[in-house]
This record gives structure tokens, C-alpha cells and sequence, in this order.
């Protein structure tokens, strides 16, 4: 498996032939595109009850994939390709433990959580925008030298998780509502 990670992450990785103009959309994406997902979100605060429903969903899964990947980088130690010395490093950063992706699994469960929140009527459309933006988040990552594609598949997929669990949570804790008495 690291064999193969390894060769993914040569493939993906930018080179020093890479045009000047894909580099810096690679930072783009991995710098400012994670804040403008996030100011997304901030219409839906005033966007009436479902809306804030849907947000606090989103926050939710986006916390819990925040706590899992800390756990998970708690107990497991992975080295950054550039601390292992393969391909090239084009943002910096620091040399900390890289499985799995915070960016991956914020930006995940950002968009995990947006579509399982959502009405049902935008959910088609609206999966396919947020997932671009995942995706397009998560290969920055691996294209800048600073994760895995391995650290950035679980990412993706912790928030994925994440968002399942939210929403059981939040199911949960309507139907309890609903049963219990008013006091």
C-alpha cells in the first residue's frame, strides 16, 4: 500500500516544469478556497429555520472531523512526504504528523454535511458544486507536496463519517424533542 501511495503521490505531485499559473491556483485552493467555504455558510444563518438547521449540521460534522482527525493524529504519527524526502514541497508548512488531512476531512465534512442537510429539492446540484470544491481542496494538498493521496482519501472520507453521524445525531435529537413534554 505505501508502495502504491507513494506512487500516486509522484504522479499528482507538481514538479519544477509546472506552470507557474497551475501552482498558484493549487495555493488558491489550498489556502483561500477552505476560508470561502466557510463564508458560504454564513448566508444560511439568515436564511430562515431549515437553513440554520442545515448549518449547525454542517458545524457539527465539521467539528466532529475536526476531534476525529486530532484523535487519529494523536495516536498515529505519519510523516509528510517532504519529511521523507519525496517530491517537491511548494507551500509551506509545518513538518507534523499528516494522516489524515485536516484540510481534507474539514472540507469533506463541509461538504458531506451541506448536502446531507439539505432539502431535497437542491441536494442533486448542490452535491455535485461542494463535492468539486472537496476534491479540488484535497488534490491541492497532494499536488503542493504536503499530504498523501492516502492522508487525503481518509480525510475525505472521516467527513463523509462525520456527516453521517451529525445527522443521526441531529435525528436523534428531533424525535426525542418531539416526545418529550413541554416544560
Amino acid at each position: 500500500m505505501a508502495e502504491l501511495d507513494t506512487l500516486l503521490f509522484l504522479w499528482i505531485n507538481a514538479t519544477p516544469g509546472t506552470p507557474a499559473w497551475l501552482l498558484a491556483l493549487a495555493r488558491w485552493i489550498s489556502t483561500v478556497l477552505p476560508a470561502l467555504a466557510l463564508l458560504a455558510l454564513a448566508p444560511l444563518a439568515i436564511a430562515g429555520p431549515a437553513a440554520r438547521r442545515q448549518l449547525l449540521g454542517v458545524c457539527l460534522t465539521m467539528a466532529l472531523a475536526w476531534l476525529a482527525v486530532r484523535g487519529i493524529r494523536e495516536a498515529v504519527h505519519a510523516a509528510r512526504p517532504f519529511e521523507l524526502g519525496l517530491g517537491h514541497q511548494w507551500l509551506a508548512h509545518a513538518a507534523s504528523a499528516g494522516f489524515p488531512s485536516f484540510h481534507a476531512a474539514v472540507a469533506g465534512a463541509w461538504a458531506a454535511g451541506l448536502a446531507a442537510f439539505a432539502p431535497h429539492r437542491a441536494r442533486r446540484w448542490l452535491i455535485l458544486l461542494v463535492a468539486t470544491v472537496a476534491l479540488a481542496i484535497a488534490w491541492s494538498r497532494v499536488f503542493l507536496g504536503l499530504h498523501f493521496v492516502s492522508d487525503v482519501a481518509v480525510g475525505l472520507a472521516l467527513g463523509l463519517v462525520c456527516a453521517a453521524a451529525a445527522r443521526q445525531f441531529m435525528g436523534w435529537q428531533g424525535r426525542r424533542r418531539a416526545v418529550l413534554p413541554a416544560t
